[in-house]
């Protein structure tokens, strides 16, 4: 495991990143390869979390998504694009993409979030800080030294991304003077929690976590591979059911299932599982959740909710029509 929090923090001052400016698509292509490549060892690790009730089993169709989904991506560390030239003033407008910093990612352990929000920081030019509490430590710890494998490769700093285990995130967001985002994902009671505890800007999302309402058993063998995949699910059960799942919410009807869903949910992916149209209506209609489905899991779609313009600054650039590098000076007024 990593080094005390100050430790984190000194090594991800420390790194350059112009190398990362000159290979960044480069460098996410050989993390693809890498991480596929190392299928069997990452799987091998995958089992011995399970093993030890500490993780679920690795789905590769959804890294298969991350990286297609990463391959349209247009906003990268460094690129300048022209928006507009004034023809009176004689200068060109324009914007570059420049990176946040250093970014510190709390989640739950899921490796989903751990290998895209590694790979979304990376194309927008961030140091990375991945903090946990340890779940799914073996796998997670496995792919992110295979990516710092890849930034070695191409002379960038492993410090780039680092991982901090840690059952208290005090000691980490203390650092704020350090540290130029917050990213939180994981369950509402997560990033509340953080919310409360951080000082500095942060931005927040429930992706990969799923919120459930069983009104009705008629569903009941999907719901039962639903609940075996291990992800973060959290059920709501109709009281008059007599369901036995352990952790479940009960709830009195739908009025209470939604205020529920609404005040402890993740606000990520909600789902309703019932014969009443009327109860399927006012599930869309009210429930506040990015992603919502009735009579399918909520699993179903699984796109991460923080847009890659939420990770970089956009700094706008101004200069002169005819752009000279001999000292001479242009007068554009």
């Amino acid at each position: 495991m990593e080094d005390n929090a100050s430790k984190i923090i000194t090594n991800a001052l420390s790194v350059g990143k112009t190398n990362l400016y000159n290979n960044i698509e480069n460098i996410i292509k050989e993390v693809e390869k890498a991480l596929f490549t190392n299928k069997d060892l990452i799987l091998e690790a995958n089992k011995i979390d399970q093993k030890n009730n500490n993780g679920y089993i690795i789905d590769f169709n959804i890294l298969n998504n991350i990286f297609k989904n990463l391959e349209k991506e247009t906003i990268i560390y460094g690129n300048v694009t022209i928006s507009e030239k004034d023809e009176e003033k004689k200068i060109i407008c324009g914007k570059q993409i420049m990176d946040y910093g250093n970014v510190l990612v709390i989640n739950d352990g899921n490796p989903y979030v751990i290998i895209e929000m590694a790979l979304r920081n990376l194309l927008a030019g961030n140091t990375i800080i991945f903090a946990n509490k340890g779940y799914m430590y073996g796998t997670n710890n496995l792919i992110i030294n295979i990516i710092k494998n890849v930034l070695e490769k191409f002379e960038v700093s492993k410090y780039l991304i680092q991982l901090h285990v840690t059952e208290e995130f005090d000691s980490i967001l203390s650092n704020y003077a350090n540290i130029n985002l917050v990213v939180c994902i994981g369950n509402r009671k997560l990033q509340n929690i953080i919310l409360n505890k951080s000082k500095i800007k942060t931005i927040t999302s429930g992706y990969e976590n799923f919120d459930l309402y069983i009104e009705d058993d008629s569903h009941i063998d999907l719901l039962k591979r639903i609940v075996d995949t291990g992800l973060n699910i959290q059920l709501y059960i109709n009281n008059d059911l007599k369901l036995d799942y352990k952790d479940a919410i009960l709830v009195s009807d739908i009025d209470e299932a939604i205020g529920q869903i609404n005040y402890n949910g993740s606000k990520y992916s909600a789902s309703i599982f019932t014969k009443s149209a009327n109860s399927a209506s006012r599930f869309m209609r009210e429930v506040n959740s990015k992603i919502i489905t009735v009579n399918a899991s909520p699993t179903i779609e699984r796109i991460i909710d923080i847009k890659q313009s939420d990770l970089i600054i956009e700094k706008t650039i101004i200069y002169p029509l005819s752009f000279k590098f001999d000292g001479s000076r242009i007068d554009i007024n």
